[in-house]
């Protein structure tokens, strides 16, 4: 109880500073959450479970590191999944449900999967129906043709893996409501992310108005210049410094509104806290064993 608490709370904040901070959460908080899940770690005196939690954690700090520096996420994004590794090796018990855990996957696994439905859910919501709103009103929508043929070629293949599994295992209707649903916002999503990001995300800023760990829309920029000052898109200081040399006076495409992420974990382990693990109501044999 202990060890949710501490990192429902260090969640909480977190979500504070991403909404209310300009996504900014400091340092000192995703550092001391990651600090305390390693403290609980060492106090189980467990050899095998500190070996497998820091082998979790390695994992999740890996693969989060790589989404940070694609600008997918931001780096308290991965710090914050690093200190769920180590504080909650293990699926709380819920609060509402009578639910056991079935399967063998890290805590932290769930916690990844339900907040990036919820984020993709989220992202729907608060961009394609304004689109769909501006096609109606006639604006033109440039729609990037890769992005449509990809979307479909998605949409194609879910349906195919829908089929096989159906054939194999019946699936209850929430699974596959949820399952449908999660495609269809995450393809409607990819097919006018051109759209989206350049309407809604994208700002021309001058130096002085980046920070570091700003994403910068390289794909909007003169390739040339590109390639010549051998930009990232991640803004590190390194990479501001090349800006400046391009002209402190010059304005660059920067997503300075990109959607916030933290609150999605937050709601994750809320639901984890209530319901129990999410991949027990996720999997398809999850709730049928």
């Amino acid at each position: 109880m202990l060890r949710f608490a501490t990192c429902f709370v260090g969640c909480t904040a977190a979500t504070y500073y991403d909404l209310f901070n300009k996504r900014n959460v400091p340092t000192w908080l995703t550092y001391s959450l990651v600090a305390l899940g390693v403290v609980f770690t060492l106090a189980t005196l467990n050899t095998s479970g500190i070996i497998f939690a820091f082998a979790v954690a390695l994992a999740i700090f890996a693969f989060g590191y790589l989404l940070y520096r694609t600008g997918q996420i931001g780096g308290a994004d991965v710090l914050m999944f690093v200190s769920i590794a180590l504080l909650l090796p293990n699926a709380p018990k819920p609060l509402l449900a009578n639910v056991e855990p079935q399967l063998s996957f890290p805590f932290v696994v769930s916690i990844f999967v339900l907040s990036g439905m919820l984020g993709v859910f989220g992202i729907f919501l608060k961009y394609v129906p304004a689109t769909l709103y501006e096609i109606i009103r006639g604006e033109k929508i440039e729609i990037n043709r890769t992005h449509a043929l990809l979307s479909t070629a998605m949409m194609v293949l879910y349906l195919v893996l829908l089929y096989f599994l159906n054939s194999i295992v019946e699936m209850p209707q929430v699974q596959l409501a949820v399952f449908t649903a999660v495609v269809i916002c995450a393809t409607s999503v990819f097919s006018l992310k051109e759209h989206i990001a350049e309407k809604h995300m994208i700002r021309m800023v001058s130096v002085e108005d980046i920070d570091e760990e700003d994403v910068l829309a390289i794909e909007k920029m003169d390739q040339k210049l590109v390639s010549k000052y051998k930009l990232d898109k991640l803004l590190t200081a390194s990479e501001i410094e090349k800006l400046k040399k391009m002209g402190k006076r010059k304005k660059f495409p920067v997503y300075k509104e990109m959607p916030v992420f933290m609150p999605y974990v937050l709601i994750a382990l809320l639901l984890s806290a209530l319901f129990g693990d999410p991949l027990v109501y996720l999997y398809p044999l999850g709730i049928m064993q």
